[in-house]
């Protein structure tokens, strides 16, 4: 049964055969399915490749040809919250650092991101006519 897979290639190079990122990726797909897949988004400026249907066999096929550094099955998360600081408890008055110039309890801190590929710019991310954040 197919599933969703991201895609993760070496940088590409343009060149007359490929004169578009999306030309090469195709033409990869083309070579283990035989005929053209459904490209269903690149990724071109922090890590390069895409995302497509593909069978399990046809993904193990894929991550064989050169360039490819590895095929991964897509894994959705669940978003716990939209509200990240009062999620964190962090504290608005305070803020993120303890008192200026107090190194006290940062020497263990991991910085992590998540990335959604969500722009919370979009209309659909806007809390108009919500009402107040619930409380714990």
């Amino acid at each position: 049964m197919p599933g969703t897979y991201l895609v993760h290639v070496l940088k590409p190079q343009k060149s007359l055969e490929f004169p578009e990122h999306r030309h090469r990726y195709d033409a990869s797909l083309s070579s283990v399915t035989g005929r053209s897949a459904e490209i269903l988004y690149t990724c071109e400026t922090v890590v390069h490749g895409f995302s497509t249907h593909l069978t399990d066999s046809k993904a193990s096929a894929l991550a064989d040809l050169p360039g490819v550094l590895v095929v991964l099955p897509e894994v959705r998360y669940k978003l716990h919250t939209a509200r990240t600081p009062e999620f964190l408890g962090l504290d608005q008055n305070e803020g993120l650092m303890p008192s200026a110039g107090s190194n006290a309890g940062l020497s263990d801190v991991v910085v992590g991101m998540l990335d959604t590929n969500i722009w919370p710019e979009r209309k659909s991310f806007g809390d108009t006519g919500l009402g107040p954040v619930l409380s714990s």
